[in-house]
């Protein structure tokens, strides 16, 4: 029995060390699908009403983010890959209050009503912890 507990007690603190062990740029990466997820669901299932009274022959013209769940999330992911080596290059690092606001932003991704989606907000997002977003997920203009 001492020896199961022992085991157990081992093992927590191996993977402890493990998850502590990951970069910041790893933790993000890692927590990318879920963004992608929640933030591509909810722009999608907001958006609905809007984009159902566009006429059929011009919904081509929405951005591709816009048109279907899963284009959603391949734009994005390839926004984050795209961020993920200009910070290479740039040898730009970010940090733990980085990885803390983008746990943030997902966890009011993932609870927010529809209202953020709606109106005038301007070029960011209103979601708490969402604020800076940018630095993570998109590529700067060259």
């Amino acid at each position: 029995m001492i020896h199961i507990r022992v085991l157990i007690l081992f093992l927590s603190g191996i993977a402890l060390m493990v998850s502590c062990s990951k970069s910041p740029e790893d933790k993000i990466m890692a927590l990318a699908p879920r963004f992608q997820k929640a933030l591509c669901s909810k722009m999608i299932e907001c958006s609905k009403d809007d984009i159902a009274k566009i006429p059929p022959q011009y919904r081509a013209t929405l951005p591709i983010f816009m048109q279907s769940e899963e284009g959603c999330v391949s734009y994005f992911k390839e926004n984050f890959d795209k961020a993920r080596e200009q910070r290479k290059t740039q040898k730009r690092e970010l940090t733990e209050e980085t990885v803390a606001s983008f746990e943030a932003c997902i966890t009011g991704l993932e609870t927010t009503t529809c209202e953020p989606f709606k109106g005038q907000r301007g070029p960011r997002l209103g979601v708490p912890g969402c604020e800076n977003l940018e630095k993570i997920s998109k590529p700067e203009s060259p």
